[in-house]
């Protein structure tokens, strides 16, 4: 992400595009399952315990990455970036450069804290660089996890957005 920086789409003011996205990635390989995701883009997995029932239930395989969270907020933070609350919802905020200044920045430039992101990771939201750490506090780097498949146990794998997941139970 930081080499592309530069090439990046700009908005209408000049800043980087704020437009990222989250992700969930599931490759199956024999009865090995491999999932990696950022942000909110979640996946579940069916399990049927008993065959001689017809309940399967949902185990979730991945947890979102919200900035409350202690090591997402603890990272976030150490990187120079902060979290706010804003209607009642904990958001990575954008130390965006007031948009009246031009040039580099520096210590002194005037910088304007919008909470902004109510994820901690995704996946090219360049307007997340700090420009005293020369950091991104919204990490484009997944979770990843391997897990063993059985056929007769495994009956689904779900991957959905928060679309999906804020309707579900």
């Amino acid at each position: 992400m930081a080499l592309a920086r530069s090439e990046w789409p700009k908005t209408m003011t000049g800043l980087p595009s704020t437009s990222g996205t989250t992700a969930s990635v599931v490759i199956i390989r024999g009865m090995k399952m491999y999932v990696a995701h950022v942000g909110d883009s979640g996946v579940v997995l069916g399990i049927q315990d008993d065959p001689k029932d017809d309940f399967v239930r949902a185990v979730e395989v991945t947890q979102d990455h919200k900035p409350e969270l202690p090591k997402e907020r603890e990272r976030i933070e150490g990187l120079g970036g902060s979290v706010m609350n804003k209607s009642g919802v904990n958001r990575v905020v954008w130390k965006r450069p007031r948009l009246t200044h031009s040039g580099p920045v520096r210590r002194s430039t005037v910088i304007d804290q919008i909470p902004f992101l109510a994820v901690a990771r995704a996946l090219g939201d360049l307007w997340s660089y700090d420009f005293f750490s020369g950091k991104f506090v919204v990490s484009p780097e997944p979770d990843t996890s391997v897990h063993t498949l059985d056929p007769r146990k495994h009956k689904y794998i779900i991957l959905g957005s928060d679309g999906l997941w804020n309707m579900v139970p």
